[in-house]
């Protein structure tokens, strides 16, 4: 525990000011850690993923981040298709296995595309920058201490078998309330729609985080990496937040 304490009193001035002051810097710090967190996911899971799609995810993040950086946002969903046609390409050729190529993809769509979608949104949606960390970690904060405080009902007992009902319902609420209180002061005048957005943004991220602890579970260890003394990897730090990430870039297209 005093470990963790001091990685994070190290660490979190230096993101925090990466995270306010956005564009480059942010931009730079979500390739990197794309990079490090592919390379940590590769090498956990149980499927052997050639090496070639390696190199490909490695290129493919960065000129994501690049095209992103210097062109804009509308050319994700390109990156995306072009992935695809790579590894179409490979299995056609029959140079990698349809099993490695669809790992492949789900390692860019899971880890790649949501730390991009962080930079998107910080410099294209602003004022929806927060809400990724507000449903993340509000409702993470909120479903522990109501769970400890309520829980009787487990959640998912297979997957995750700390969380309960009461917690869940508890992590929904404290969202919903943080997001209302943020939208007063940056989006008063859709105040009802942040509210659905939130309770929903809640549930998701909910769901990301059972599915983080479910990969880690089906691949056996207890983190991707020991990059950060305490924490585990880069991706032990980043998986809570990728469902959060793409589902708040999803719905800043739509206001």
């Amino acid at each position: 525990m005093k470990t963790r304490v001091i990685s994070a009193l190290i660490l979190l001035p230096p993101l925090i000011f990466v995270l306010v002051k956005g564009d480059f810097l942010l931009a730079f710090l979500a390739m990197i850690a794309s990079l490090i967190a592919i390379y940590e996911f590769t090498n956990a899971i149980h499927v052997n993923i050639d090496k070639n799609e390696k190199y490909i995810l490695y290129f493919v993040t960065i000129l994501n981040m690049a095209v992103l950086y210097i062109k804009g946002q509308n050319h994700m969903l390109s990156i995306v298709f072009l992935l695809l046609l790579l590894e179409g390409f490979l299995v056609v050729s029959d140079k990698v296995t349809p099993n490695s190529a669809a790992y492949t993809m789900f390692t860019y769509v899971y880890i790649s595309l949501p730390l991009a979608s962080i930079y998107a949104i910080s410099k294209y949606h602003g004022d929806f920058f927060w809400y990724i960390f507000i449903f993340s970690m509000v409702t993470d904060t909120m479903a522990y201490f109501s769970g400890y405080i309520f829980g009787k009902h487990k959640l998912s007992p297979k997957l995750s078998p700390k969380k309960t009902i009461e917690g869940a319902i508890g992590g929904v609420i404290g969202c919903t309330l943080a997001s209302v209180v943020y939208a007063i002061y940056f989006h008063k005048d859709m105040i009802l729609q942040i509210l659905i957005f939130s309770i929903f943004g809640s549930l998701v991220a909910q769901v990301g985080d059972i599915f983080a602890s479910a990969f880690k579970r089906w691949t056996g260890i207890k983190d991707y990496g020991n990059l950060i003394p305490g924490h585990g990897g880069i991706l032990d730090r980043t998986d809570s937040i990728s469902f959060s990430a793409l589902y708040v870039f999803i719905i800043a297209q739509l206001f």
